[in-house]
């Protein structure tokens, strides 16, 4: 028997639903990050600068959740078990449908023609009791993002809260940078000659393209967006197809996912935001001040420590590997990660080594944003014009 649908409902400010278009069904959504468990924070109100005053960013303070309030069915297989796009330490990600309310007419109208179609969704709920507060705090960061200036470029559509559940309600998208990585490694293997051996797994103009993109996403989020991410990785990263006739050289838009260990870059330095919801690591990810915090005192993720993530991301993106560091076992690649300044050295030693030539594109943009010092690394403004250069 069928289970009955989830009433839930959406509201937004223009009185129009911001679901998306009708996405196929072979689909994988945000994961959420294998993570060291912390308190939830608070939410200081966003800084902004000269520039992003004039934009529209939304605080905590002044607006609530985004709420959503359509109906929403859990999808099931041929087994009448509920479809699950992935799970993680915190949560679980259903794949769902929404089902808008039939139009109402007063009585003696003939029944009008239904104005929107069934969207299919990814629904983030709780795996465990204690993730409430984690998504929750997810749920507010996303509302503020969502209400940001041009976050449809950057960010994974959010179509709001489900206070019951608990869950947040996105839009499906196709793929993620990771798998994307994989598929190109694959299909470098099968074609490789020593034409390309030099070259970036997915191509060059391609690869130049996706980091132009990606750091240009990372811009907004320190500059515009005024918030940390916290866990940069491929698998947080979607990928958006883009319309046909739009003729680009990395055919998606990557759009940032799982902010559940986002946290605001505070107005003054003095006042650091030193708790959050998630204390998220992926090595080799992970900035190394970061790993080294796990053991040391408690610290929040930095402008700093998202522009390593981003720049590790991309090197596993130019070598077609998600490790990194192949054929280590689990503590020799978390020693190599406390020494991520090296991670260019590490990365050129291994079988794929030759893409990441010496002065080539990809050590051009990613040497300035592993540097041991943090203070040191490239800002993202400066970033963005060195990766357009």
């Amino acid at each position: 028997m069928a289970n009955p649908p989830v009433q839930l409902s959406l509201q937004t400010t223009q009185g129009k639903s911001p679901l998306s278009p009708r996405v196929p069904s072979s689909l994988t959504p945000p994961v959420t990050p294998i993570a060291k468990e912390r308190p939830p924070r608070s939410t200081p109100s966003p800084f902004q600068d000269a520039k992003a005053a004039q934009t529209p960013s939304t605080s905590k303070d002044n607006v609530g959740t985004l709420q959503f309030t359509d109906d929403l069915e859990i999808c099931r297989d041929e087994n009448n078990r509920s479809c699950e796009f992935g799970r993680g330490v915190w949560s679980i990600v259903y794949k769902a449908r929404s089902l808008p309310h039939p139009p109402t007419s007063p009585p003696g109208t003939p029944p009008s023609s239904p104005t929107s179609r069934s969207q299919v969704l990814a629904v983030k709920a709780p795996l465990r009791r204690d993730a409430r507060p984690v998504l929750t705090a997810e749920a507010s960061t996303l509302t503020r993002l969502t209400f940001t200036q041009d976050h449809e470029q950057y960010i994974v559509p959010f179509h709001g809260y489900h206070a019951d559940l608990g869950a947040l309600v996105m839009s499906a998208i196709p793929t993620s940078l990771a798998s994307y990585i994989e598929d190109q490694s694959k299909q470098a293997r099968t074609n490789h000659t020593t034409a390309t051996m030099f070259d970036p797994v997915q191509g060059p103009a391609s690869y130049q393209d996706l980091a132009r993109r990606l750091i240009t996403g990372l811009n907004w989020l320190h500059q515009v967006a005024a918030v940390v991410h916290g866990d940069i990785k491929p698998h947080n990263i979607l990928l958006r197809p883009v319309d046909a006739d739009r003729e680009l050289a990395f055919p998606f838009e990557p759009l940032y996912a799982d902010f559940s260990a986002t946290v605001d870059i505070p107005v003054h330095a003095e006042a650091a935001d030193t708790t959050r919801a998630t204390m998220s690591f992926t090595p080799p990810f992970t900035a190394p001040e970061m790993l080294a915090s796990l053991t040391a005192t408690v610290m929040a993720p930095t402008p700093a420590s998202d522009v390593f993530s981003l720049a590790a991301t991309l090197l596993a993106a130019a070598t077609g590997d998600l490790l990194l560091y192949p054929n280590m076992n689990h503590r020799l690649r978390l020693e190599m990660a406390r020494a991520g300044h090296q991670i260019v050295e590490f990365a050129r030693s291994g079988v794929s080594g030759s893409r990441v030539p010496r002065n080539g594109f990809v050590e051009r943009i990613v040497r300035p944003a592993v540097v041991k010092d943090p203070a040191m690394r490239i800002l993202t403004p400066e970033w963005v014009e060195l990766a357009s250069a």
